[in-house]
This record gives C-alpha cells, structure tokens and sequence, in this order.
C-alpha cells in the first residue's frame, strides 16, 4: 500500500515537473484527437437544379443589367459628341467674330460658346461614368455565369441521370 501510495505520488510530481519545465510534453488537442465520443459527421452540399436554375436567372438579370447600362452610355456618349459638334462650329464662329471686333453680341456667342465646352466635359464625364459602371456590371454577369457554369457541371456529377 505504501508503495503504491509513493508511485503515484512519484508519478505526480514528475508529471507535474515535467509539465512545469516542458510543456510541449503535454497532450495537445489537434484535429485528429477527440474529446467526445460524439461521431464526426461531414455536411455534403450537392447542387441541385434548383440551385442551377438560381445561378442561371441571376447571370441574365446581370446580362441585361449590363446591357441597358451599355445602352445608356452609348446615348450619352452620342449627346456628348453632338454637344462636341455643336460646341466646335460655336467656338470657330466665335472666333472668327471676336477676331473682327468685339461687342455684346459677340461675347454673348462666345459665352455660349464656353457653355457649350463645359457641357460637353460634363457629358463626357457621364458617358465615361456610365461606360465603367456597364464594364462592373458585365464583369459581374462574367463571374455569374462561370458560376452557373461550373453549378451545372457538378450537378451533372451529382446527378449523373440528369446528363
């Protein structure tokens, strides 16, 4: 009895010594040890044809998202270049006035002529604008239909009598 008391005691103190001086000597939890005895279960995600079917209506949305944004900045960009038109015989008219003399007219054509400039930046400003928000949006239609493309394939795995 009193050695067994003086082996766990033993085996105590060098336990504890060791753990003190060397904890990597410690039992350390990773993924392959367990605390429960609880089984380890894995969540398998298939993909369904509904899930093909979500994937495929939300690339179309973007399509057409993308394409009403092309749309819209290819009519600012026309504005634009009539703007551009208009402010180009404006400024040559202008000129070719004030180069003669100046009056209130002529500064009046000029003025309109320095409007039609700016609203011309302006309009380019929002054609340029549009343009990159239609290149986002048919960037993300791209990704969305890789997406629905890839879905499909592993639906077909999935569900081999589908193909």
């Amino acid at each position: 009895m009193k050695t067994t008391l003086l082996l766990i005691y033993s085996a105590i103190y060098y336990a504890a010594s060791v753990a003190s001086f060397c904890p990597s000597f410690l039992p350390q939890r990773n993924s392959f040890t367990t605390t429960s005895l609880q089984p380890i279960t894995t969540a398998l995600k298939v993909v369904t044809e509904e899930d093909v079917i979500t994937l495929v209506e939300k690339a179309e949305d973007l399509w057409a998202k993308a394409y009403e944004a092309r749309q819209a900045a290819n009519k600012l960009s026309e504005k634009a270049e009539a703007i551009g038109l208009d402010a180009e015989v404006s400024t040559s008219d202008a000129t070719e006035a004030l180069k003669q003399s100046i009056s209130v007219e002529k500064v009046a054509d000029a003025t309109t002529a320095q409007n039609l400039s700016l609203d011309l930046g302006y309009q380019l400003e929002e054609a340029l604008k549009a343009q990159e928000e239609a290149d986002e949006i048919e960037l993300r239609a791209e990704k969305a239909l890789a997406a629905s493309e890839a879905a499909l394939e592993q639906h077909l795995i999935d569900f081999p009598e589908n193909a």
